[in-house]
Formats: structure tokens, C-alpha cells, sequence
């Protein structure tokens, strides 16, 4: 991926290199919420309806992102 670049200069506000582990509990307990209201109900209408009140999107490691206007090439590179 030598020759990946970004179109834009955001970048995430921790250091954590990656979401995905906090992506993957969220989704597992979205998933799991859905099952429960299907299996409770067959048309599924006991689900919540909004992935955000089941999890908080400010509990995950890269907590939100910013605009970095002087971002070199070397930061620019994915």
C-alpha cells in the first residue's frame, strides 16, 4: 500500500491505531439485541431501533476525529 494516500487531512484524536476491536463489540451487542427482539417477536417490534442507545459511540478508542491542516506527505500516507 505504498502508494495509498488520503484525500483528506483528518485523522483520529488518540493514539490507538485501530477501532475495530470496539466495532466488533458493538456490533456483536447490536446483533445480539436484534436476535432477542426477533425471537421474543417475529416481526422484531421490542428492538430499540437506534444502534446508539445501545452502545455510546464516545466509549470507543479513537473517540472522534480532527482537521489537520499542515499534514505532511509522511502523515497523508495510510
Amino acid at each position: 500500500m505504498s502508494r495509498a494516500r488520503r484525500k483528506t487531512p483528518i485523522f483520529g484524536v488518540t493514539t490507538a491505531t485501530s477501532d475495530h476491536p470496539w466495532k466488533k463489540a458493538a456490533s456483536r451487542k447490536v446483533r445480539r439485541q436484534v436476535k432477542l427482539a426477533l425471537t421474543a417477536t417475529l416481526d422484531g417490534d421490542l428492538f430499540v431501533g437506534k444502534h446508539w442507545e445501545l452502545v455510546n459511540p464516545w466509549s470507543s478508542e479513537t473517540d472522534g476525529q480532527h482537521w489537520w491542516a499542515k499534514a505532511g506527505p509522511k502523515n497523508m500516507r495510510k
